[in-house]
């Protein structure tokens, strides 16, 4: 607690100093009771900020912890564990580690990695002391590079899961504002995929591929893949993985870039003593089958090309 005291009090005094106006003596006087009244030895610069990440046997964990200890000099990044409770920053790894700690403990400050958009609003009902980088792409930007491809594309279908089906009304209103029309088409349960995408195919000029585990999965891919193909119709996304084994494009920010945009979201925590909104990646990549394109007779500019066009779209997404 000490440190943490002494933490906000050097960033006021920092921030007055710098604007040259403000009560600096004043604080200064603060943080010299503040100093007192703490144990010897616990002077901030002898202290450096302590993040926990967890969970240590996620893939990405060694990763995390090496890219982000080479960012900062003044912040110890150790393992942590579901228990965590304390008054650190938590970065968890994953969905499952994320929804422990806020089961146990909802005032635990937590910045969540490697988890997507979908996941994290399931299990986060309010956003105190919480922030992450969503691991999926914004859905806005997965439907522009699909108009990119069909440049005269006019409707774009949905899947989705019962329970999921109304999240998709605010998106279908900033859709309805970049000239696609769209329309929600619900999937009951995975072995009446097949009956319901016939619909959607025969209502989209594409597919747009979703956050939706329970659609979108290893073992709906291959079925929902050659169906939309044998009805000539593309599938934009969800994933880089879903392009691997047969969509025609999708946008993606790699597992080093989230830890990358991770570091800003730090920084900011540790100078101004809180979360900044959980967002989307603003560096990205476009991946494309080229294969499936040009069994398509699809014109598609190259990736680099696509990903510059939809950078310049950027002020738009969430």
């Amino acid at each position: 607690m000490c440190n943490r005291l002494l933490q906000a009090g050097n960033r006021l005094i920092a921030r007055l100093a710098g604007r040259r106006k403000g009560p600096i003596w004043g604080c200064r006087g603060l943080l010299v009771l503040l100093a007192s009244l703490c144990p010897a030895g616990a002077a901030l610069a002898e202290s450096p900020t302590t993040i926990q990440v967890a969970p240590t046997d996620h893939p990405r964990y060694e990763q995390t912890r090496r890219l982000l200890s080479q960012q900062f000099d003044d912040v110890v990044f150790r393992a942590g564990s579901a228990g965590v409770g304390s008054d650190d920053l938590v970065i968890t790894l994953g969905q499952a580690t994320l929804s422990e700690i806020r089961a146990n403990s909802p005032e635990q400050p937590i910045l969540a990695l490697f988890t997507e958009s979908q996941a994290i609003h399931s299990i986060i009902q309010s956003q105190n002391q919480f922030s992450a980088i969503y691991s999926d792409p914004p859905l806005l930007r997965q439907a522009r590079l699909g108009q990119l491809i069909i440049p005269r594309a006019g409707k774009a279908a949905i899947l989705a899961s019962p329970e999921k089906a109304g999240r998709y009304s605010d998106l279908r209103t900033r859709l309805g504002k970049i000239g696609l029309e769209s329309r929600v088409f619900v999937i009951p349960s995975q072995d009446r995929l097949i009956r319901h995408l016939a619909r959607a195919l025969s209502y989209g000029d594409f597919l747009l591929g979703t956050p939706d585990p329970s659609i979108f999965n290893r073992q709906t891919v291959k079925p929902l893949l050659l169906t939309s193909y044998r009805s000539n119709r593309l599938v934009i996304g969800p994933s880089r993985a879903f392009v691997n084994a047969g969509a025609v494009a999708s946008t993606y920010t790699s597992s080093r870039g989230q830890i990358r945009e991770a570091v800003e979201l730090i920084r900011h925590w540790r100078d101004e003593g809180e979360l900044q909104s959980p967002r989307y990646p603003r560096t990205f990549s476009v991946a494309v089958n080229e294969q499936v394109a040009r069994s398509m007779d699809l014109l598609v500019p190259s990736e680099e090309e696509l990903k510059k066009t939809l950078t310049r779209h950027q002020e738009d997404e969430p």
